[in-house]
């Protein structure tokens, strides 16, 4: 290794111990610095059969080189078995093997140990919904049935938050809240009750008929420092999401208070086997889509739209002609190409998520602006002319100057609101962290503050002194 090109120009790695089972050693750290290793390796190893080895004596070894490394972490790798899987280590020292570490050598992270799987039918297993969220269950089977045929069996569960809120988990066969059932815990009103959740709205999560509520042992209170919900409940219900003892889809969410309301980004959907305990976070679709369609709709409603208004109102800033009318109806019609195209994604990945439309705030002004809009670009294609120079303006002319002016204005309005109800959904449905979501905010009304303030102030500006000229 020390002697043939293509070993040492691929770099060094610290070797993990043997796998007993494999005879192979597991990957442990690529190391950064070829060349302190082949300087230490080298005058170390006996020459001979290593023909760039310098050492001389009987005692220096012709292979099995060992040695103490000590570095700091550079990267951590991917994890895999591959060589982008092991951490990288840097600023490394080549030391001789009986030099000690300054404490306990650090054992590989692809080197430890498997955890020993659960049986999650004889013991509480626990997952860790999020930093402040913690599930456990435990699978209760009855006698004359085994975990995987598991009739009658039922399922406790515990749900621990750190706060004081209400707390839920979820049955889903899709990842999604819409269709789901639920068990809510509101330790305001000591209640833990079974749900439909029908739709986003407050409107729509409706307790199940009395006759559905057939939850055991239910239990929530608030110890002073966390909300504990205790229930059991029967995985296989006639009419309801079966709970298996494989493969199950649930869905979590916690208020940041005790009353039942909209949970921010205080959710996500998880992959759990019960029988395993093993789990994943299952991401929520057409991240992509929705992703364009506010990047689309910022572009359209805040940066062509407000250049559009600006190169109306600040036209004294630009060469005489027709320059600012061209860049105006430029502006807006690009503006409109956009919001067609960000409409059509809403309402087709809305029917593709099999959610209802126009069904909030957001969705409802989207409609009314599209509409406004087509009015307002009708409007602009089918105007009245201006009249020839020193003829007086039509009351058509007129009042077509005035309206077009209050709707342009109402929908830049409606346009501002409307881009900032998306970020808040977007960060919903997608759990972006609080700060995330404020400081895209800060930025995002940083940049219509800029906007604004150009057309309120610019535009008055040239209102006044061409006012004052005339």
């Amino acid at each position: 290794l020390l002697d043939v090109g293509v070993c040492y120009n691929s770099g060094f790695q610290v070797l993990g111990e043997k796998n007993p089972d494999t005879g192979l050693h597991c990957p442990g750290f690529e190391l950064d610095d070829t060349d302190a290793v082949l300087e230490v390796a080298r005058a170390l190893g006996k020459n001979g059969k290593c023909e760039t080895c310098t050492g001389e004596e009987d005692s220096n070894p012709e292979y099995g080189y060992r040695a103490t490394i000590k570095g700091k972490v550079k990267s951590l790798g991917d994890g895999s078995h591959s060589a982008a899987g092991p951490p990288t280590l840097t600023d490394i020292q080549v030391l001789d093997e009986s030099v000690g570490c300054d404490g306990a050598p650090t054992i590989p992270p692809l080197c430890k140990a498997e955890p020993v799987a659960k049986d999650c039918s004889q013991e509480f297993c626990d997952n860790q919904l999020s930093s402040g969220y913690l599930l456990r269950y435990q699978i209760n089977v009855p006698d004359g049935t085994t975990v995987d045929v598991c009739d009658g069996c039922t399922i406790s569960m515990e749900l621990i938050y750190d706060g004081d809120a209400w707390v839920s988990v979820a049955f889903s066969t899709d990842g999604k809240m819409i269709g789901s059932e639920a068990v809510i815990g509101l330790p305001g009103d000591n209640k833990v009750e079974k749900y439909n959740l029908g739709g986003k709205s407050e409107s729509v999560v409706l307790p199940m008929p009395e006759s559905q509520q057939t939850l055991l042992d239910t239990s929530i209170e608030f110890n002073g420092e966390q909300t504990i919900m205790k229930f059991t409940k029967i995985m296989k219900e006639a009419g309801e999401i079966e709970i298996s003892s494989a493969d199950n889809t649930f869905l979590w969410a916690h208020g940041s208070n005790d009353v039942l309301g909209y949970h921010v980004s205080n959710r996500a959907s998880v992959a759990l086997n019960l029988s395993s305990g093993a789990s994943e976070t299952v991401a929520v679709p057409n991240k992509s889509a929705w992703l364009a369609h506010g990047i689309m709709a910022f572009f359209a409603w805040g940066v062509f739209v407000p250049f559009a208004v600006q190169s109306s109102l600040l036209r004294d800033l630009l060469p005489k002609g027709p320059l600012w009318y061209k860049l105006h109806r430029g502006f807006n019609s690009t503006a409109f190409a956009f919001f067609v195209v960000v409409f059509a994604i809403a309402v087709t990945f809305t029917s593709k998520e099999g959610a209802t439309h126009f069904d909030n705030k957001h969705q409802k002004m989207g409609l009314a602006m599209f509409i406004m809009a087509a009015f307002q670009v009708s409007g602009g294609v089918f105007r009245p002319h201006v009249p020839e120079e020193g003829q007086e303006k039509s009351v058509v002319r007129k009042s077509w100057e005035v309206g077009h002016r209050v709707l342009g204005v109402t929908l830049l309005a409606c346009g501002f609101w409307q881009m900032r109800e998306g970020i808040a959904l977007y960060a919903i449905k997608y759990s972006v962290s609080e700060s995330g979501e404020g400081s895209l905010g800060i930025a995002y009304w940083v940049w219509i503050g800029i906007m604004t303030a150009l057309i309120v102030l610019g535009g008055g500006y040239f209102k006044l002194k061409n006012t004052n000229a005339n």
